[in-house]
């Protein structure tokens, strides 16, 4: 028995998604286009990374204190 209801016989004819899944899929295809579109200018361009890799930490501080002592007369 068949009812007139049923998935298999549509034909093999493509349904247009509902405007809720077309929704969802275009915020998606932004938010991919920006996350790719926000790595290949970090990575291509060394303005903004460049503060990173200049300012390298401080020589290791060594123990050593120096004094001058006034010359005698």
């Amino acid at each position: 028995m068949t009812h007139s209801d049923d998935d298999d016989d549509d034909d093999g004819k493509w349904v247009w998604p509902h405007p809720a899944d077309l929704g969802t899929i275009l915020i998606a295809g932004v938010f991919l286009v920006g996350m790719i579109g926000a790595l290949l200018f970090i990575f291509s361009s060394p303005e903004p990374v460049r503060d990173m890799f200049n300012k390298k930490p401080p020589a290791a501080e060594s123990n050593e204190v120096t004094v001058t002592l006034p010359d005698k007369k």
